[in-house]
């Protein structure tokens, strides 16, 4: 067993679960085929694949505490709980957290991987562990996915196994919008918006010198992914540039870099979807995402910007031929990320709650720290990011900077103020 870790056994009259606690992905890699194929028996999404949690933490991890539990049962994986341990000040007043990886400086949200089966009993030993082993003040167990269906058994259990010394909190204010892919790609739209989509289709070769020319779909592949990332990326600037916001790439910490190595990475196991549309000359626009399993996860569009195409909505356009190709491509669900969007909606997409499980300590002196930070996170939101940087900063002659991280470690807990 490698030094890094810790073994337990459930009591014999149980099922008999053996949980080991990893502080590295190095010790891991040799895993890394049996952790993936465990996500995609259950559906979960690519966000807690081996090489996402590694690459996130190669980013994101400094400063921060990884445990990473992996639970077996008769030698077979029925859960693996990656978390991590901070210190977060605000001011003169600080918390110690805890967080699943990967849930924040991106927009990832996840189903616990946990097998159904044994979801009493790891959830019950994880936390267990949790309130034995570690010091810290509030544990977020989210944001946890909206298609999860045992979210309200996990929450349940949460309650049953922390132990009277922590208050349990659930919150949902966010949504998230899914494609369910049935029969075939158009099954979930209106007629009235398929006669749309079809006017915008033959609005576009009206607009372009040749009009005879089909439209071209193509992915990136190992060999020119640098390149077709670098083109996206250079796409995806220029449009929210015009609009005056820095985009994705400025408004998170390394997302650039982040992404291009991650792009890169996940292409080896043949789940990058970078795609490229084309017609004649013109590159029309990207959509860069992800499939995994029968999941499909959309990151980010870019669209060609030209007055003289918008009336045939090259979005428009660039997501039906997305959405063709997940179909063929076997994808039963597409995860369309956070918020409410019309379009969406007009297309098929149904909404559906991210959920959250704050659990915090009741302990006197962390208590009275928790509510104070806590309103801290608030009004941190508030000034910074709801005044300052949404309204404000936009109308200012400079460029903007990306985020603080100061936000985006302690923002999920604005919301408990």
């Amino acid at each position: 067993m490698p030094a890094d870790t810790k073994c337990q056994t459930t009591p014999s009259e149980q099922k008999t679960i053996q949980f080991e606690i990893f502080d590295s992905f190095d010790r891991l890699k040799s895993w890394q085929p049996e952790w993936d194929a465990f996500m995609e028996s259950l559906n979960c999404e690519i966000f807690l694949t081996f090489d996402w949690c590694r690459l996130w933490w190669k980013y994101y991890g400094d400063g921060r505490q990884l445990r990473i539990f992996v639970f077996r049962h008769q030698s077979a994986i029925v859960g693996i709980v990656p978390v991590f341990f901070e210190k977060i000040w605000l001011g003169p007043v600080f918390i110690r957290a805890g967080k699943i990886i990967g849930m924040d400086f991106t927009l990832a949200t996840f189903s616990p991987p946990i097998k159904k089966d044994f979801l009493q009993e790891v959830t019950q030993k994880f936390l267990g562990s949790l309130a034995r082993d570690y010091r810290w003040d509030t544990f977020h167990f989210g944001p946890i996915s909206g298609i999860f269906d045992n979210f309200d058994v996990l929450l349940r259990l949460c309650r049953e196994y922390i132990g009277k010394g922590y208050n349990i909190r659930d919150h949902s204010n966010v949504v998230q919008t899914y494609f369910m892919l049935n029969e075939s790609w158009d099954s979930e739209i209106s007629k009235k918006q398929l006669r749309i989509i079809r006017q915008k289709y033959k609005a576009l070769p009206e607009a372009l010198e040749d009009k005879d020319a089909p439209i071209a779909l193509r992915f990136a592949s190992a060999q020119d992914c640098e390149q077709v990332f670098g083109r996206f990326c250079d796409m995806h600037k220029k449009h929210w540039q015009k609009l005056g916001k820095p985009g994705h790439f400025g408004d998170f910490p390394g997302a650039g870099q982040f992404h291009s190595e991650m792009a890169r990475e996940q292409i080896k196991h043949n789940r990058l979807r970078l795609l490229e549309v084309k017609k004649s000359d013109y590159i029309l626009g990207y959509k860069y995402a992800y499939k995994f399993g029968e999941y499909f996860v959309e990151f980010l569009d870019a669209r060609l910007e030209a007055k003289e195409l918008n009336r045939a909505s090259l979005g428009t356009i660039v997501f039906c031929e997305q959405l063709k190709n997940s179909f063929e491509d076997g994808v039963r669900c597409i995860d369309s990320l956070r918020g409410k969007y019309e379009h969406k909606l007009r297309m098929g997409g149904k909404m559906f709650p991210i959920n959250n499980i704050f659990i915090s300590s009741r302990r006197f002196w962390p208590s009275i720290r928790i509510r104070v930070f806590y309103g801290s996170a608030w009004l941190l939101n508030m000034l910074y990011y709801n005044i300052w940087y949404r309204r404000i900063a936009p109308r200012l002659p400079f460029k903007r900077r990306p985020l603080w991280r100061i936000w985006l470690r302690s923002n999920m807990f604005a919301k408990l103020a």
